[in-house]
């Protein structure tokens, strides 16, 4: 009986797509590292996201990603954000003049807004992004400072009025000490004559006298207590309005100089929104100018 041969598989060669392929991570990779050594950002900011480049640089929006490319250098992000971070800076200290970086770690950039004293950390900035990432609440005490500060209001108005009444409220009860004496030591006398009236015997009327009195000398005592620890509170109350009115004057710095730069708030906050675009756009044009 005759035997069949079996079907070989055939497969036929790719190496040329592969070497394709892998030319052109080579060459990404290449580009990155010509760009990196002759301190060309912009050619950085393109080959890390053309997609997001052409829309904001060239407004062109039909760009294919190069995202699959761009994650060869993911491992590397923390030394491209240094790197992009020391020019970003410098462009940056004079446009957004009010803000200040430190470089907690190798590419992670701490904002603060001011160089005046107790100034508020703001966020983060993000060199690869070209981006600030406002903390929520700073940003939202800021916007709420601005709107109150157009109707000619503080951020902290009310609650230092709240505090500042609560104040004086407990010096009343510090300031009524002698009456409460006074009242003190009469009620006493009056127990002590109701109680040798009384005796053993004493009637339902005289019973009840003295249970008012004594009632009343418990609300006094009571009175006592909360004035001894009058003086804390008010101490506790003091620090807190001088907290605020700390902030309300740091917030009033900010818009300051907010408005120095940009002349209003909206200007400020388009600014940001438009932050990559005018950057890149003007290493683009310090390029062509024969700049780098």
């Amino acid at each position: 009986m005759e035997s069949t041969p079996y079907i070989q598989t055939d497969l036929p060669s790719d190496q040329s797509g592969l070497q394709q392929k892998l030319q052109t991570k080579l060459d990404y990779l290449a580009d990155i590292q010509t760009a990196v050594v002759s301190g060309d950002d912009r050619k950085i900011y393109e080959l890390l996201d053309n997609q997001k480049y052409d829309l904001k640089v060239r407004h062109q929006s039909e760009t294919a990603s190069n995202r699959p490319l761009a994650t060869l250098v993911d491992d590397i992000r923390d030394e491209l954000s240094h790197h992009l971070g020391q020019k970003l800076i410098s462009y940056l200290s004079k446009t957004f003049p009010f803000f200040y970086y430190e470089e907690t770690q190798l590419g992670v950039f701490q904002l603060y807004f001011g160089n005046w004293w107790d100034r508020r950390h703001f966020g983060i900035l993000d060199p690869l992004a070209v981006n600030f990432i406002f903390d929520d609440d700073e940003y939202e005490k800021l916007d709420k400072a601005v709107s109150l500060a157009e109707r000619g209001q503080r951020y902290n108005a009310q609650v230092i009025e709240d505090t500042t009444r609560a104040n004086e409220t407990l010096q009343k009860i510090v300031d009524g000490q002698n009456q409460r004496d006074a009242e003190r030591t009469q009620l006493l006398a009056q127990l002590s004559t109701t109680e040798e009236r009384g005796g053993l015997f004493g009637n339902r009327g005289q019973s009840e006298q003295r249970e008012v009195l004594k009632e009343r000398l418990k609300h006094l005592d009571a009175a006592d207590a909360k004035a001894q620890t009058v003086p804390a509170l008010i101490a506790e109350n003091n620090a807190q309005i001088l907290s605020y009115s700390k902030e309300d004057t740091i917030l009033i710095y900010e818009q300051r100089a907010i408005v120095d730069a940009f002349g209003t708030f909206d200007n400020f906050q388009q600014a940001v929104v438009n932050l990559y675009e005018s950057y890149v756009s003007n290493l683009k044009a310090t390029s062509e100018q024969g700049g780098v």
